[in-house]
Parts: C-alpha cells; structure tokens; sequence
C-alpha cells in the first residue's frame, strides 16, 4: 500500500485508536482490571462524540498536514496545543453532561497518554516516510550561473535536479536542458515531482500556463525568494532541504479538503432537511404561475473543467433564450415570471444546488459555475481564467459577497483567485456567515 497516499487514512485511523486505548488504560491504572461500571459508564456513553470531537481539533490545529520531519519531543511540543484544546473541551463537556462519575486520576492519566501516544504516532509517520520515498526530482528555472551554483552546492539526498529549463542553447555539463516551449510537453518529458524558480524575471514568461499545468499534474511550483520578496506581501514559506521557498499555489492542506468537505456534507444535508416545506412551497409557486417544468437544469464547468448539470427551480419562462440565445441574466430581465423574480429575490431558486453539493460536483464556497460558452469566451478575453477550476465550483463565493451583477469577469476572477489562494476551512465558515448576513440585507436582494 502506497503510505503518502494513504497518509491521512493511516492518521485518522491512527488517531481514533489512540484516543480510547487512553482512556481504555487510564482506566487500567486507575482500577485495574475489575473497572467499577458506574466509573466506567461516562466514558462507554459518549466515547463516539469524545472521538469526533478529538478527530475535529486535530484537523483544525494542522495534524493531517502534509510531512514536517520532526523529532519525538518536537512533535511533543507541536501536538500540545490540539491535546490540551481537547483536554479543555472534553471537561467542559463532562460539566455539561453532569458526569461527575468520571475518576479524576483517570482523566489526568488519559490525557498524558492521549499526548504522549499522538508524538509516537506523528514520529512513526515521519519515519515511514523517509524510509519509503527517494528525493523529490526538482525541474530548475533560471540564469545559467544560477543553476549551475544551485546543483554544485545541493545535498544528492535532498533532491533528484532532472534538469533545467535552457535559454539560448547554453550547456550546463551533467544536467539535461529542456528547451522553453509548451509547459504539458515539458513536464511529461522532464519527469519532474517539483518545480524551482530560482530568479524572478523567470516568472515574466508563461507564469500563468505554467501554474495550470502544473496543478493539473499535481506539481508544485516554488520560488527561492529575494529579499525584497521576503520582506513584503503575504508569502506561504515552505523548504526544499535547507532553501527556503516561496510556495505560488499552495495546496489546500488535507485536514482542511476533509473539513470543507464535511462542512458541505452536513450543511447541504441539514438545509435540505430545514427547508423542504419552503422548497415544497417554491415548487407548488411556480407549477402553478406559470408552465413547464419545476426544475431548471443547466450545463456548467466544475472543477479540472468537467461539465455538470447544474439544478435550480425555474425563474424564467418556457425557452426563455429560444429568440436571444445565450446570454447573461439582467437585473430586470423581461423572461423572470413574476413568481421567479420574487424566488430570485429570495435566493430560493439556488437552493437545489443542495444536490449538487451533495454529489460532489460543488461545494457551499467556491467560484461560481458558469456556461461552457461563456468559459470559452472568457478564456480569450481573461488571462488566467482557467485557473478558476483548480477548485469546485460553488453556492456562493468572494465574487458574490464582495460583488455585484455588474462587476467585470476581470474583477471576478480577481476575487475568485483571492479565494482559492487562500482556501480553508475557517474562510469558508466566515464566507458562509457573509452570505447568511448579506441575504438578510438590502444589497443581497438586489
């Protein structure tokens, strides 16, 4: 079984174990073998919820993260904060639910075996990991002179250099040089896991393609920074054996996709649920004002550019663009039924879009969807637009909070690249709250 794949399952099993094999032997030490049952009955009842609620702050305070190659008394230090959150939760829950019958030695026990057992845990993974995979193949970018200092003074342990990308038919003895041209031809040719920009001027050309290719491929794109670079913006810093790297697209961390991803499980659920008798009630409205069918079915782009069938009910009439084609919603647009303007007005004609989370193909945060014909055109006139689908589409987004109908694609692209660079778990709970907020208001009905 490929462990870097499997890394968070392995993690989570991991931790879901150890979390009750402490309170199992905290209990052993407290009794012995012949455990009281009324002492044992707090735990029995609610160990589920205690588990979960241990597997929610790991996820939140980075434990699933990728590889950090720390010691056992760094990962001691690390996983501190989550334990003593869970420590802290786990009591207050106790006081809550009046289980005063939980033996204080035995909750002093399993939270020094809870934090002690999570640094084995961390450490035994790093170990896995250095064991099972050889150095990274890095692709170089940059001046001649630069590559060639880079690779004499680099660790053969550290990094696999496959090569660089040659300007001007200049040699650099030992290492292949691939010639610049299109990025997919020269990522397949070069073999390389990771690419390095060792100068900035290398960004001047092609940046954008480069970055769609090589998140397409699941390549990261590093920059060694200047000290200008350092010293300004909001730089995500990561390593490359001891270089420091400017990251150009982070990764979503893996605790933070498993969150989101949960978030939209539950959230698109629990809404369905909440709100089926307004649906039933928006379904009744417009089957009665107006014909055709309830639901609106529509061709979008998702992520990686796949095509979906997106769901809303229907606010126009019956082949509302069989005269005008393809075009975009206006704020008085004469095809909205007077019903459909007052459900638009409500925002209840997205709700179905509930499925559509539901199945995977959107989440509640993200860019919003659009037709593959207008994609076509915004990829000609919108440099980078394309970049828009290296996440799910979604309900709502940046552009739609912070926007309006009549923001341009190049500003809405702007916000969309604002949140896929900076997507997590807790902007996408905070984008939520905005969109709630915003509904309620003046502006969110226009």
């Amino acid at each position: 079984m490929n462990w870097s794949k499997n890394r968070l399952y392995f993690l989570i099993a991991g931790d879901i174990l150890l979390v009750n094999v402490s309170f199992l032997l905290a209990y052993v030490v407290r009794f012995g073998l012949e455990i009281p049952y009324l002492n044992f009955l707090p735990y029995l009842r609610y160990f589920p919820l205690y588990t979960l609620i241990y597997i929610l702050i790991m996820a939140i305070f980075g434990a699933y993260e990728e590889e950090r190659d720390f010691s056992f008394f760094d990962h001691l230090l690390v996983s501190a904060p989550a334990v003593g959150t869970f420590v802290v939760v786990h009591l207050g829950m106790l006081f809550l639910l009046r289980e005063f019958a939980f033996p204080r030695l035995t909750l002093v026990s399993a939270y020094l075996l809870l934090w002690l057992f999570t640094a084995l845990w961390r450490t035994l993974d790093s170990r896995l990991l250095k064991r099972t995979f050889a150095p990274p193949s890095v692709l170089l970018m940059g001046e001649r002179e630069e590559v060639r200092d880079f690779v004499q003074k680099w660790k053969a342990d550290q990094v696999k250099v496959v090569g660089w990308v040659q300007e001007k038919g200049e040699d650099i003895p030992g290492l292949p040089g691939f010639p610049p041209g299109p990025w997919e031809k020269l990522l397949e040719s070069s073999g390389a896991q990771e690419i390095l920009i060792l100068s900035s001027p290398q960004l001047a050309s092609g940046i954008l393609e480069l970055l769609i290719e090589a998140r397409r491929k699941g390549i990261r794109v590093s920059l060694v920074p200047s000290l200008y670079e350092m010293l300004t913006g909001n730089p995500t810093f990561s390593r490359l054996g001891n270089v420091p790297m400017v990251e150009l697209w982070k990764e979503v961390p893996a605790s933070d996709r498993f969150l989101i991803r949960a978030l939209d499980i539950v959230g698109a659920f629990f809404l369905l649920i909440a709100l089926s008798p307004v649906l039933l009630l928006a379904a009744l409205g417009i089957k009665l004002t107006s014909p055709g069918p309830i639901f609106f079915k529509q061709e979008r782009v998702g992520l990686g550019g796949k095509v979906f069938n997106l769901i809303k009910f229907r606010t126009m009439k019956p082949d509302a663009e069989k005269e005008t084609g393809p075009v975009f919603a206006q704020e008085k647009d004469p095809r909205i039924t007077p019903f459909g303007r007052f459900l638009r007005l409500l925002r209840l004609d997205e709700f179905p879009q509930f499925l559509n989370v539901l199945k995977g193909e959107m989440s509640l945060v993200g860019p919003r969807p659009e037709r593959p014909i207008f994609v076509e055109e915004f990829k000609k006139e919108v440099p980078g637009y394309e970049l828009r689908f290296l996440v799910k589409p979604g309900m709502t987004g940046m552009a739609q909070i912070y926007g309006t109908y009549e923001t341009s694609p190049e500003n809405k692209l702007r916000y969309d690249l604002a949140y896929i660079r900076n997507q997590s778990f807790l902007l996408n709970l905070r984008l939520l709250f905005l969109t709630f907020k915003l509904m309620l208001g003046r502006k969110g009905a226009r």
